[in-house]
C-alpha cells in the first residue's frame, strides 16, 4: 500500500473509507475521505478500499451536498448574510465547504492550516477580517482512554487553544465559533467559549457538518435564536455528532 490509496480498517463494523497521508515502518496515518476522523493503524490492519464502498460514501456525501444547497439557497439582493471564516486541517474539505457556501449565497473567507497552529495565526487574522461566524475543524480522534483528559483526543486541545484566543479578542455576542471534529470532546470545546461542537456521544461527524451550522446561523436573523432542530436534518450523526447553546443568528433584512 502506499500513500494516497485508499483504505478500509478490516474489523471496524462502519465501513468508513480512509486515505492514506502517511507511512512510517509498519504503521499508517490514515484520514476519513468523507468524515472527519485521523487515526494510527498498523499496516496489517488495513487492506485496499473496494470501489463499491467508495462509491457509496461519494453517493451519500452528494446527496448530503445536493440536500443542503437545494433548501438552503437565499438571495443576496435581500438580505446581508453573516460571514463566515473556515478554519480547516484538510484542505479538500476546505474546497468542499467553501463550494457549499458559496452555492447557497454566504460569503466565507477560508484558511487551510495544521490543527496545532491554528492558534499560533487566528490574533493575526482577526486583525485583518471581522467575520460573524467562526468554524475551527480538521481531523480528530479519541483513543476510549477517558473521556475527560484531553490527552486523550487528537486534536481537542489545538481547537481549545484557538477558541481561548478568539474569545479573548471577540465576544459571543461578536461571533458565533462552531469547532471540533470527529470524537471531539463536546463538553470541553462549549466550556471554552465555543456555540457548537462535536461530538456529544464521540462519533465521527461528516464534511459538511460544521458547514450546515455556519450556514444556519449566517442565515438566521440577528433577532432570532438559531433553530437547531433544522440543522439536525441535515447532520447524519444528530444529537450524537453536534451539540451547542442557545445562539442568536447573524442574518440582517436590507432595508
Amino acid at each position: 500500500m502506499l500513500v494516497g490509496d485508499k483504505v478500509v480498517i478490516k474489523n471496524e463494523q462502519e465501513k468508513i473509507v480512509y486515505i492514506i497521508r502517511d507511512i512510517n515502518y509498519n504503521k499508517a496515518i490514515i484520514t476519513g475521505l468523507n468524515y472527519r476522523i485521523i487515526k494510527e493503524v498498523p499496516l496489517d490492519e488495513i487492506k485496499q478500499a473496494r470501489d463499491e464502498d467508495i462509491e457509496k460514501e461519494e453517493k451519500e456525501s452528494r446527496k448530503i451536498y445536493y440536500n443542503i444547497a437545494s433548501n438552503t439557497r437565499h438571495s443576496k439582493d435581500k438580505y446581508l448574510l453573516g460571514t463566515i471564516l473556515h478554519i480547516d486541517g484538510d484542505k479538500t474539505y476546505l474546497d468542499k465547504c467553501l463550494k457549499l457556501y458559496e452555492e447557497v449565497g454566504c460569503y466565507a473567507y477560508g484558511i487551510n492550516v495544521k490543527e496545532q497552529l491554528m492558534g499560533e495565526i487566528i490574533t493575526d487574522i482577526l486583525q485583518d477580517i471581522h467575520p460573524d461566524i467562526i468554524v475551527i475543524t480538521g481531523h480528530d480522534s479519541y483513543n476510549n482512554k477517558g473521556l475527560a483528559d484531553l490527552k486523550n483526543y487528537n486534536n481537542t486541545h489545538n481547537f481549545i487553544k484557538t477558541i481561548h484566543k478568539i474569545r479573548n479578542m471577540r465576544s459571543s455576542f461578536d461571533v458565533c465559533i462552531i469547532a471540533g471534529a470527529c470524537q471531539s470532546n463536546f463538553e470541553a470545546l462549549i466550556a471554552a467559549g465555543a456555540n457548537f461542537a462535536s461530538s456529544p456521544k464521540r462519533i465521527n461527524i461528516h464534511t459538511y457538518d460544521p458547514a450546515v451550522i455556519a450556514i444556519k446561523i449566517a442565515s438566521t436573523s440577528f433577532m432570532e435564536i438559531v433553530n437547531f432542530k433544522d440543522v439536525l436534518k441535515y447532520i447524519k450523526g444528530g444529537r450524537e455528532a453536534f451539540g451547542g447553546v442557545e445562539t442568536l443568528g447573524k442574518m440582517k433584512l436590507i432595508l
